[in-house]
């Protein structure tokens, strides 16, 4: 038996949906805690210069990442159809190709915000260690809420607003320092970093649901090629201007020491935002990276083993058991926080009948913020939705109006989920 894609009504395999979901989220937190490592690696033990690992390890991702589709491009013979080695991955991929002009606008919209926030990222990952940088990027799961919320023009839930500050205070925690509060680290994290994370992850998720034509969307392993080389091109333009002779000396020097580093930390990458933009293309943008916030339980282990291994290797260590105290209790916080925010969903099916003559409104159903997954019907009713949201209040205000609201709707009925098995 097989499930399907929620536009496409394409075979993805024999786990149910949410599953395939969850397992998306949380594995690309899992990568992206081995690409941090690899970075802080690299950063403490080998070269000390940002500008000049960020440069060579950005574009050396690049081209692992051209070879890997070039790879995954190759067609082979699959119960008498023939696919791509990278339908695995995604089963919305054929080969690798450009795209249209509007998911390709999209794409670059995020390169250039998420050049940003790579750029500040290599400057973080030079001067903490691994618990601290991994912590300080899920600080997005907080901008993201808030644009929810904005997006809704709908007041917060209490739920809402004790998550927000659950994973706020566990992050700033988990920071602290011995001689406190970076308040320069804190400024980076809370302004230009994760505000261009946001952003990318906006146009990320536009980008994976865009229907390229009926039944196929756009497939996350171009995605991840073409907003690469945006990003590279918008990280370029900030670092060039502020490498002088010393940092294309270091790089000279250090690029065969660090290849295969650079090289392992490409393909965690690779692996992760595959992961990331798929699941983007199922749920919420605040509920995929609460999930992928694993990373921050891994952080402290990852720190601690890592520097037994290779000491120095992931960044110094403060032996004050005040603060690793701090830094536990605020692993715990983040992790209540994410919780509470998963455990408010509320879950409702909605059946639809349109009027004689309407056209196909499936599209349209599947874009409404909080649909999960819409089908046709035959029979008494047309459309059933499948939808996710953290209160009654927001199914009714923020999702069925807009369901009321397209042309040829008739009548919608709704009936929430008191309790169901997966």
């Amino acid at each position: 038996m097989f499930f399907v894609s929620s536009i496409s009504q394409r075979p993805v395999g024999r786990r149910s949906i949410v599953t395939v979901f969850y397992l998306l989220a949380i594995g690309s937190g899992f990568m992206r805690t081995f690409s941090v490592a690899f970075d802080v690696v690299a950063l403490n033990t080998i070269i000390s210069d940002p500008l000049a690992f960020g440069f060579m390890s950005q574009w050396t991702s690049f081209l692992v990442t051209l070879i890997l589709l070039f790879a995954l491009s190759i067609p082979r013979n699959r119960k008498t159809k023939r696919r791509a080695l990278g339908y695995n991955l995604d089963p919305d991929f054929g080969r690798i190709s450009a795209l249209p002009k509007r998911p390709t606008l999209y794409l670059l919209l995020s390169g250039l915000f998420a050049g940003v926030s790579t750029f500040f990222y290599y400057n973080l990952a030079s001067n903490t260690d691994a618990s601290v940088v991994l912590p300080y990027g899920q600080l997005v799961i907080v901008y993201l809420l808030l644009g929810d919320l904005l997006a809704e023009k709908d007041t917060p839930t209490v739920i809402e607003i004790q998550s927000i500050f659950s994973v706020l205070i566990g992050v700033l925690l988990i920071g602290v320092t011995p001689g406190g509060f970076d308040i320069t680290t804190l400024l980076i994290v809370l302004i230009p970093m994760n505000i261009s994370s946001a952003l990318y992850t906006y146009y990320q998720r536009k980008t994976k649901r865009y229907e390229i034509q009926p039944g196929l969307r756009v497939d996350s392993l171009n995605m991840r090629l073409w907003s690469l080389l945006f990003l590279n091109i918008s990280f370029s333009a900030i670092s060039l201007p502020l490498m002088g002779v010393t940092t294309w000396a270091t790089i000279a020097g250090s690029f065969g020491e660090l290849f295969w580093i650079m090289v392992g930390s490409s393909v965690a990458t690779f692996l992760s935002m595959i992961m990331y933009v798929r699941a983007l293309g199922r749920g919420s943008m605040s509920v995929v990276n609460s999930l992928s916030a694993i990373s921050v339980v891994l952080g402290l282990p990852v720190t601690l083993l890592g520097n037994l291994l290779i000491p120095g290797a992931f960044g110094s260590l403060t032996s004050d058991g005040f603060l690793w105290t701090l830094k536990i209790f605020g692993i715990g916080l983040v992790i209540i926080g994410i919780i509470a925010l998963q455990a408010a969903d509320v879950r409702s099916l909605v059946i639809i009948k349109v009027k004689p003559l309407t056209e196909d409104i499936l599209p349209a159903l599947f874009d409404i913020k909080g649909v999960e997954k819409a089908a046709a019907l035959a029979g008494q009713y047309d459309y059933m939705l499948s939808i996710k949201s953290r209160s009654l209040s927001k199914t009714r205000t923020g999702i069925l109006k807009k369901v009321q609201a397209i042309p040829g709707v008739e009548s919608v009925q709704t009936l929430i989920i008191l309790k169901d098995y997966r």
